[in-house]
Formats: structure tokens, sequence, C-alpha cells
């Protein structure tokens, strides 16, 4: 899976911070043991032996997770489930959100946006408010969906 610099430099941050953690991923570099153009080879990178290195030197930018699930602790069985777990949720609140959208949307007239009436003119943007409170609310699921993807 690839993954931004940034991303791999967080990584790497903690492991080193937490060297007892079992991350069960190897982090790769493309290139970064040649120093030849043409090689292109992807390399794994050690934490403890090459973080500074990489903060540096900014040459480096491709990176992508290898998946290393040889020894997989009870910590990370549960990080891995909760993660399934989060996605499927995750759906099922954002589809709940949105039907809820929906219903409220379809209530609001624009119509009755310069009512004179002043109850049908209230209940109208009460309508529309809800509506509006679910579309946001759904929209802050979908970004936060999207940023763990």
């Amino acid at each position: 899976m690839r993954i931004s610099r940034e991303l791999a430099l967080i990584i790497l941050k903690y492991l080193l911070d937490n060297p007892s953690f079992y991350f069960p991923f190897h982090i790769m570099c493309q290139g970064y043991a040649s120093q030849k153009e043409e090689d292109k080879d992807f390399v794994e990178i050690i934490p403890i032996d090459d973080f500074e290195n990489l903060l540096d030197n900014t040459q480096y930018n491709t990176f992508e997770l290898w998946e290393n699930l040889q020894n997989l602790h009870l910590e990370t069985l549960q990080l891995m489930s909760k993660g399934f777990i989060e996605k499927i949720v995750g759906a099922s609140i954002e589809n709940q959100i949105q039907a809820r959208a929906k219903e409220w949307r379809v209530r609001w007239k624009e119509e009755l946006w310069e009512s004179t009436n002043i109850e049908e003119f209230g209940q109208n943007e009460y309508f529309g408010g809800k509506a509006e409170g679910f579309e946001e609310a759904l929209e802050i699921v979908q970004n936060t969906m999207e940023s763990t993807r």
C-alpha cells in the first residue's frame, strides 16, 4: 500500500519511540539503498538505522507498506479487528446519516423561504436546519473515513 513520506516518517518516529510495539508491516522506500538512478528497488526501512537519514534527505519520497503478518500479537489482532469493525460500522453510520438528511431535505420547501405565515416559515426553517445538520454530520463522517483509508 502506497503511503506518503509524511506518514512514513510519523510511523517510523512512533516505532522508534515505542520499540515494543509490533507493527505488522514493513516500511519500504524505493531506491533508498542505491545511489544509482536506474535502481528503483524497494528497500525495507529500519527505524533505528534509517529515520534520521530520511529526515535529512528529502529525495526519498516513494514509500509503501508491505505486510508482515508472521507474528500477530494480541494487541495487533485487536487493532486490526477494531479497524475492520470501524469500517463496517462507519459505513452503517454514514448510510443512516445520509437517510436522515434526505428525509429532512424532502420536508424543506424552497417556496416557503419567504412565507409571511410565521408558523409555516418557522417549521420550514426547522426542517432546513435539521437537513443541514445531518448533511454537515455526513460530511464530517465522510472526511474522517476518507482520511483513514
